[in-house]
């Protein structure tokens, strides 16, 4: 089924409404380059979407430390820190190369070149967490399955261990994408996963939703109702997500496909050219239907095109971005001298209430650890900086379960409008763990 939609067309439903609201990072975009050819094509559609966004943009490469071998009590390779000249040489490569490719943008020295010493993947990711980057742009190189396949391990591995969006860049793609596709499925990760896409596009742009549907066969009257329904719910599933991504001059088209998600989804690109395609990293849609963290595996490897990928970790702090922005005001930062006994308060207040904890650290990204814990007790141990919370039905030794908090340095409790304790946020040594009232 493909059809023209006329963004004014009537049809919420509950799978979009409330659209929860999200505020973007507003950091620089971050270019990653080894300085070879893979990485060329991020130079051009850099400097083209700075110009679209406004934003600044950054180099960032790094040079891995060798694994050097030692025999002395024992077999055990030992890293050996590149020297000054290897990163000075490295910085030389990378200025050569956007000379070669931007030279109106080298010629002012107007984006910065930063090289690391690290694992690259890692320095990436830390480097575009510290700016709150908009956008790590990657290439995909102009070679065969085998180098698009390894280059595409570290595209998911940008997206496994940082909450930035990543777009992997074919060297064809040196303007704005005029004809954008967007797997979807319904879910806010996904529609997170297009407001950012719309924001990188021509502003003309087509913009085709494609959701892929299992196998709706009509075989038995049961199976009928259950295909018809189906096709039903994702009319008007594609009609509210066009009326909330409406833009004047974009045009919109929505597709319903059925089958395998990846495969049907690559043969869809065979036939209809598009200069991007857009994905969420995971997240569950309408039906359970479309796991797209495989998708996104699939499309980084196989696509014929630009491939943009979205963690669904980028979508979280989008929505916590935006919920700071509107409670400022109505956040209580608690002193750790009476730390212990605010955090006894909180619990007593709200004991037996279910919770969700979240945890964003810098080494493995942003996940939940659980949800639906009934909360049992907090506490804070000063000595230690360690903060600990229960849950279970019982605060007592052994009757609850405990995740512990190192190395505390604040602790927030955030209130939504009339005042209504929802959130203790705790920053620590390697990133943020909040307690979420459900």
């Amino acid at each position: 089924m493909r059809a023209t939609q006329d963004p004014r067309v009537a049809g919420q439903n509950d799978l979009l409404a409330p659209l929860t609201p999200v505020e973007p990072p507003r950091g620089p975009l971050l270019i990653a380059s080894d300085a070879s050819a893979a990485s060329d094509a991020t130079f051009p559609l850099a400097r083209v979407l700075a110009l679209h966004t406004g934003a600044a943009v950054q180099v960032v490469s790094a040079v891995q430390p060798n694994a050097l071998p030692t025999y002395a009590f024992d077999s055990m390779p030992m890293p050996a820190i590149p020297s000054p000249e290897l990163i000075e040489q490295r910085v030389t490569q990378v200025r050569t190369q956007l000379l070669r490719l931007v030279p109106e943008v080298a010629e002012h020295a107007a984006w910065p070149v930063i090289v690391q010493s690290g694992e690259p993947i890692r320095e990436i990711v830390r480097r575009a967490h510290d700016l709150e980057a908009r956008l790590i742009i990657v290439g995909r190189g102009r070679h065969g399955l085998l180098e698009r396949t390894i280059g595409g391990e570290s595209v998911l591995r940008l997206l496994q261990l940082g909450e930035t969006p990543v777009l992997a860049v074919e060297h064809t793609l040196e303007r704005l994408p005029r004809r954008v596709v967007v797997a979807t499925d319904f879910s806010a990760f996904s529609i997170y996963a297009a407001q950012v896409a719309l924001a990188l596009c021509a502003p003309d742009a087509t913009v085709e939703l494609v959701h892929v549907a299992p196998n709706l066969t009509e075989h038995a009257p049961v199976l009928r109702q259950f295909a018809e329904e189906y096709r039903a719910q994702a009319a008007a599933s594609f009609a509210s997500m066009v009326d909330r991504l409406h833009q004047p001059e974009l045009r919109f088209e929505t597709t319903l496909l059925e089958g395998n998600t990846s495969s049907r989804l690559l043969q869809h690109l065979a036939v209809h050219p598009a200069d991007l395609v857009v994905t969420a990293t995971h997240g569950y849609g309408f039906l359970r239907r479309m796991v797209l963290g495989s998708v996104a595996a699939e499309l980084v490897r196989s696509a014929p095109c630009s491939v943009l990928c979205v963690p669904g970790s980028a979508h979280t702090l989008a929505t916590a971005r935006a919920h700071a922005t509107a409670l400022h005001d109505r956040v209580q930062a608690l002193s750790l001298e009476s730390l212990d006994r605010q955090l006894a308060s909180f619990a007593a207040r709200h004991r037996g209430h279910p919770c969700t904890v979240d945890v964003n650290r810098r080494d493995i990204g942003a996940h939940a650890i659980g949800h639906h814990l009934r909360l049992a007790g907090m506490s804070y141990e000063e000595s230690a900086h360690t903060l600990t919370m229960m849950f279970g039905a019982s605060a007592d030794p052994g009757q609850h379960l405990v995740h512990q908090v190192h190395r505390c340095e604040s602790v927030d409790v955030v209130m939504d409008t009339s005042g209504r304790e929802q959130v203790v946020r705790v920053r620590h040594g390697d990133g943020v763990t909040e307690l979420r009232l459900e």
